[in-house]
């Protein structure tokens, strides 16, 4: 048994074994304690979603359903969501809406990590013990029909181990929950089948053997191309009332700031290379008399100090958008 981790014990935990974490905004505070316990906690349930999410769409599910819950059932609905691309994200804090009721057998045998192979719940919602408050939760972000994503598994490992470092237990304190619950099948591999949760806890255990370790640089393979995708080819979304350009730019993004700054550069550039070449041009006509390398530097210089003006200005236009 043990003592709940604190929200901010539970992001040093994450940043020690190279977990990639997304906050949802109020998640430390979120939660149902006020209708019951929230520990002593023995141990960690891997859930499913029921569905595919997009990564585009991982962070509104989590801020959204897995964050409010449903009618029937009050958010949070987990403590902690894995996206597709391996993001976690902090959905809240204290007792969730994540693993209703389950086998007291199932709980004793998670208290006194002694059991072997898979888990079979007798009981389930409608006649077990209270499970809220007794796990922490993960809601992976798959439908549970097919195998989940790489980055997934890998996060799910390295999330069990950290939580599981943190408090010193073993890999039997991971669980699915089809494995508390004899009416769940999550988190699932096939339709209606449940993972092959010992395979699971051999690998936590040698992701706790091996220790805390970074993730792989999260830049790793990200080419020009799609950092100019991500930067320039971004959503459009309303203006900010107060933006300065709210009215004359419809289509107004924070990114619009950037092509301003380019736009205004490459046309700085243009009248100089033109302004250069006229004079010099100029200086041939008036004769020998004129200092043409002068000159034309004076210009260069001239509108350099130009380009610098423009960049501050819009720099410090941008503050208030």
């Amino acid at each position: 048994m043990a003592t709940p981790m604190t929200a901010t014990q539970a992001v040093t935990q994450l940043k020690k074994w190279g977990i990639r974490y997304a906050e949802i905004p109020g998640w430390a505070t979120h939660n149902r304690n006020q209708v019951g316990a929230w520990g002593p906690l023995n141990g960690f349930i891997w859930h499913h979603t029921g569905a595919d999410i997009t990564a585009a769409n991982a962070r509104s599910y989590a801020a959204g359903m897995l964050y409010n819950g449903r009618s029937d059932l009050p958010g949070p609905l987990c403590h902690f969501s894995i996206g597709i691309d391996g993001i976690v994200y902090l959905v809240g804090w204290g007792r969730a809406n994540h693993a209703g009721g389950g086998d007291p057998a199932v709980l004793q045998h998670v208290i006194n990590e002694d059991y072997t192979g898979r888990l079979r719940p007798t009981k389930g919602n409608s006649n077990g013990v209270d499970g809220n408050s007794h796990f922490y939760g993960v809601e992976i972000q798959y439908s549970g029909s097919h195998p989940m994503a790489d980055a997934q598994y890998k996060t799910a490992l390295r999330l069990s181990a950290a939580i599981c470092d943190f408090h010193g237990w073993s890999e039997k304190s991971v669980i699915a929950h089809g494995e508390w619950s004899s009416d769940k099948w999550d988190p699932g591999n096939a339709p209606s089948q449940l993972m092959n949760m010992p395979g699971v806890r051999d690998d936590v255990a040698a992701t706790l053997g091996a220790g805390p370790t970074q993730e792989d640089d999260p830049m790793a393979g990200i080419t020009k191309q799609d950092i100019y995708d991500a930067v320039w080819k971004t959503d459009q979304v309303a203006a900010p009332a107060d933006a300065p350009d709210a009215k004359t730019n419809p289509n107004w993004q924070p990114q619009s700031y950037l092509k301003d700054i380019a736009v205004r550069v490459r046309a700085i550039q243009a009248q100089e290379a033109a302004q250069s070449a006229a004079i010099a041009t100029l200086a041939k006509l008036v004769g020998s008399g004129v200092d043409t390398a002068a000159v034309v530097a004076a210009v260069q210089q001239a509108i350099k100090d130009a380009v610098v003006k423009v960049s501050v200005d819009v720099t410090t236009d941008s503050k208030g958008a």
